[in-house]
């Protein structure tokens, strides 16, 4: 960990500021951690951190902490870091993101709104941008805001006792105190995007610049307000809104994270990191819903229609079913039905390898195999794949092993190891992917 990290003081602050974070991800994916403590580091002895399955970019106290996917080592034993650039991490986000549905990013082509984006920071700007000027367009945002004032005829609720106490002793019985509602352009939550288009301003790349001034312009009647994170938890969507209390969680990420200009006096710290698993399950999910619909087929993802248990009786009283399946990928093609799960974990190569038994018995986890061996019980099917990431400059494998689960009928256990990171040649990839996909779904 950077030395100016390690003292007492500055630890509290960053696992603070992490956990700021922590609790506005949502806003961009659903990781299903239930814990409500902070799972980006973890903070041992003798001033270092553990990380987990989350990647991306720390900046904090003049500091930048970039955490790569473990599947960027070219093999297990590999712990080399030098040769590792921000820009390919930034290449495999952007390429994994164009497939992933898991993800609540605001492009649907993303990859072409974010050729140029450097670093993470850039690619938070480019989305909150893009979502903003889209919201704008289609219809900009009237609250209704209560005000209280003296007014000289009575509309919305009239306040008698300080007309009595108030205004009849002093001669003022022209006056009235009201509560009322106006349909206000001048609220909070415009006063909200305007003080965060300021602060991105300086800040963004230039093709933005001219875009959040635009908007800037647009909310020109809305006063300049210097507005705090917590001001985005205090205001009440309905739902015909719902994009902008998106805009407002993305705000609030970039109030929390205080993005400026270095005029403002404010230093730049900014955290966004991204769960492996979701990534890799969205990405593999999403090509393979491409690719299977070119073959005829059809893909679902997090398919949840049946449950483990069916029904639970107690005192002869049917209390109805329990345990809902939701399978990650579910495909069909023909008559044929096929189970696949994505497991974000390192595992030996195959090819070549004379422990193929001991990889399988050692290095798989019983949970997942009980898991799909259950869902292709439960849906009387006999092809199910256990799909994992390979390392990067990885040659493809031809062959897999398949695990068999003898019963009525026998279940066919694959175990696959798909690439997953892309270097220059994008295409290259891709294609040793769709070969791969075919290939599955010949068994």
């Amino acid at each position: 960990m950077p030395e100016t990290w390690q003292s007492e003081n500055v630890l509290y602050e960053l696992e603070n500021f992490l956990q700021q974070n922590w609790e506005q991800r949502s806003i961009f994916y659903d990781d299903e951690e239930v814990s409500s403590k902070q799972q980006f580091l973890s903070f041992i002895a003798h001033g270092s951190i553990k990380t987990s399955n989350y990647i991306g970019t720390i900046v904090f106290k003049d500091e930048q902490l970039n955490i790569f996917p473990k599947m960027f080592k070219i093999d297990v034993d590999d712990q080399d870091t030098d040769e590792l650039s921000q820009e390919e991490l930034m290449q495999n986000l952007v390429n994994w993101l164009e497939y992933c549905n898991k993800i609540e990013y605001p492009f649907i082509n993303i990859s072409s709104e974010l050729t140029d984006t450097q670093n993470l920071k850039d690619l938070f700007i480019a989305l909150y941008i893009g979502y903003v000027k889209n919201t704008i367009n289609r219809g900009l945002y009237y609250q209704y805001v209560e005000e209280n004032n003296d007014v000289r005829t009575i509309k919305g609720k009239f306040d008698f006792e300080d007309y009595i106490t108030s205004k009849i002793p002093y001669k003022k019985i022209n006056h009235f105190r009201c509560t009322y509602s106006n349909f206000e352009f001048d609220n909070k939550v415009n006063q909200i995007i305007k003080h965060t288009c300021k602060l991105l301003v300086n800040i963004a790349l230039p093709k933005y610049q001219k875009i959040l001034r635009n908007i800037i312009i647009k909310l020109d009647r809305v006063s300049d307000v210097n507005c705090l994170p917590s001001d985005c938890d205090h205001i009440r969507l309905s739902k015909m809104h719902r994009n902008y209390r998106i805009i407002l969680n993305m705000s609030k990420m970039f109030l929390i994270n205080k993005l400026s200009d270095y005029s403002m006096g404010m230093q730049e710290s900014f955290c966004f990191l991204f769960p492996t698993e979701v990534l890799f399950e969205g990405f593999i999910g999403g090509f393979l819903q491409e690719t299977v619909e070119n073959m005829g087929g059809k893909v679902y993802l997090q398919k949840s229609d049946m449950y483990l248990v069916d029904d639970i009786l107690y005192k002869g009283e049917s209390l109805g079913s329990a345990f809902k399946m939701r399978h990650d990928i579910l495909v069909e093609i023909g008559p044929k039905v096929f189970i696949l799960d994505t497991k974000y974990k390192e595992t030996s190569r195959f090819e070549e390898n004379p422990n193929i038994k001991k990889i399988i018995s050692e290095e798989q986890h019983q949970g997942d195999i009980n898991q799909v061996c259950e869902y292709a019980r439960k849906r009387n099917i006999t092809d199910v794949f256990l799909l994992y990431p390979m390392y990067r400059h990885e040659n493809p494998e031809i062959d897999f092993p398949c695990g068999i689960s003898k019963g009525d009928p026998d279940i066919n256990i694959h175990f696959i190891r798909l690439p997953f990171i892309f270097e220059n040649n994008d295409n290259n990839i891709k294609e040793q992917l769709i070969k791969t996909i075919k290939n599955l779904f010949a068994v």
